[in-house]
């Protein structure tokens, strides 16, 4: 019991909760019914005409809904969130997801509400579905991979996430952009926060020893 509690507070907490609550929504999301599962999804969008109503409802709520990728999106969260984590601690995690969620949505949507107001798009714009985890993710890749302190097998294996989510979110015709233009300031973001004071000091992640196992005390030596 006693090796089982070490392993759970050298775990990377963060990491681990936020891909369970992605497993956990998924879930409970697939076992509605089609146009329960459409509603939500409008619901917690970040789109333009949500964020001017209810922003501190849908910025949390839109993070939690990966959609039907779901194994893509547990297995890149997993990896992104626990190696920034098991490098820097969850205190950068947490901080580095939020500011990039929250950052790159408000810059996207933000360009969207200018070029409705310039006139180059209609009102209707205002209302494109905007849900998942993929800025957190994101923004994680990219402080892993532009923090020196990282290990660099970290660093690679987190790398390689930025080519599908680049297929995925890089869209540059007009119904894209909001996807595009957040993608690319989460990954900003990521990679500046990586060069804060939050990042100057480096997690330490160790597996327990054999010592903290075999009492040396009482272990026999055998040929």
């Amino acid at each position: 019991m006693s090796l089982l509690l070490r392993l759970v507070r050298r775990s990377p907490k963060v990491g681990i909760a936020y891909t369970a609550m992605l497993l956990g929504g998924y879930l409970w999301w697939v076992l509605q019914p089609a146009g329960q599962r459409t509603a939500v999804l409008a619901n917690s969008s970040t789109d333009l005409a949500h964020l001017e109503r209810v922003p501190w409802l849908v910025l949390p709520a839109s993070s939690i809904w990966s959609g039907d990728n779901i194994g893509w999106w547990l297995a890149a969260t997993l990896l992104c969130l626990c190696a920034l984590e098991v490098a820097h601690g969850s205190v950068a995690v947490a901080v580095t997801g939020f500011v990039a969620h929250v950052v790159g949505t408000l810059v996207s949507e933000g360009l969207i509400a200018a070029r409705i107001a310039a006139g180059e798009l209609s009102s209707s714009a205002g209302h494109v579905l905007d849900v998942g985890p993929s800025y957190i993710v994101a923004s994680c890749a990219a402080a892993v991979v532009a923090s020196p302190r990282t290990p660099r097998s970290l660093r690679i294996l987190c790398a390689l996430t930025f080519v599908p989510l680049y297929v995925a979110a890089f869209d540059f015709t007009d119904a894209g952009q909001v996807a595009t233009l957040g993608h690319a300031v989460a990954i900003a973001v990521g990679a500046l926060m990586a060069r804060t004071k939050l990042f100057r000091g480096t997690h330490h992640f160790q597996w327990p020893h054999l010592g903290d196992v075999v009492d040396s005390r009482v272990a026999v030596s055998q040929r």
